[in-house]
Parts: structure tokens; C-alpha cells; sequence
């Protein structure tokens, strides 16, 4: 929750009609389960390859922010994140691990609410850390 925290604060501050969008693994839901709930959630346990998504719990001070200045949490599966990680590799020829592709993988599967018909769309891109023999497995390679 840490990162789409800052970015929600600093982008909802400058443009508030803006729509923030949160994106985490269907394995490793912990601020989509804790807004369900209403309070920061724990997981029992975690899925995912996304480790940079993988804490099994949400902040409570993310957890307040998220809630504040975040339009929307959605989810992705693991097989989406590995379809965004091959195109960014391919067509962008940047390397992302799988947690700075999740971004991606919601834009890709159609998971935003609303779309992106019609508007601009940022997607953040972050994190590369990811051991070649993985990326080698991940992407078929």
C-alpha cells in the first residue's frame, strides 16, 4: 500500500477528478480485503509471484490513506502479470518484475472500472529486481 498511497496523495492533490486505481494479486489481496471489511486486513497466507505485492497484511495509516484517495482496488491473476511483464520486455524493451507489471496486467485484462475509453491512463512501472532464471520461467523463455 505504500507506493499507491504516495502516488494517490500526490496525484488526487494536484487534480482531484482524477481516478486513482490500486492493483494487487488475487494471491496476496490485503488492501482489497481490507476495504471490503472496512478496516486493515491480515491474510492467513499469500500467492503470488508478485513478492513486492505479497505483504500478507495492509498498514493501517496506508490502509486510511488507500481509503481516502483511492477511487478503486482491483485484482489480477498471476498469468496476466507474466502476459504484461513479456509485452513491456518486448514491444518496451524495459524489465519489470512482477510487481511493477500488475499495473499493466489490470490495463491489459480490462480490469479497470469504467475502462480507459476516452481519457489519458498512466500506468506505474516500477521495480526490475527479478533473478534471470526466474524471468527465464516466468516467460517461457
Amino acid at each position: 500500500g505504500g507506493l499507491v498511497s504516495g502516488v494517490a496523495v500526490a496525484v488526487k492533490e494536484l487534480r482531484p477528478s482524477a481516478r486513482v486505481i490500486g492493483v494487487e494479486p488475487t494471491g496476496a489481496a490485503s488492501m482489497y480485503r481490507s476495504l471490503e471489511q472496512g478496516s486493515a486486513a491480515r491474510l492467513e497466507r499469500t500467492d503470488t509471484i508478485a513478492d513486492g505485492l505479497a505483504a500478507p497484511f495492509a498498514g493501517v495509516r496506508n490502509f486510511e490513506i488507500v481509503r481516502k484517495y483511492v477511487d478503486d482496488v482491483v485484482l489480477v491473476e498471476d498469468d496476466e502479470i507474466r502476459s504484461a511483464m513479456k509485452l513491456l520486455l518486448e514491444r518496451c524493451k524495459t524489465l519489470a518484475e512482477p510487481a511493477g507489471a500488475a499495473a499493466l496486467a489490470a490495463l491489459l485484462s480490462g480490469r479497470l472500472p469504467g475502462g480507459a475509453k476516452g481519457g489519458s491512463v498512466a500506468v506505474v512501472v516500477s521495480g526490475g529486481n527479478i533473478a534471470l532464471e526466474t524471468l527465464s520461467a516466468y516467460l517461457g523463455a
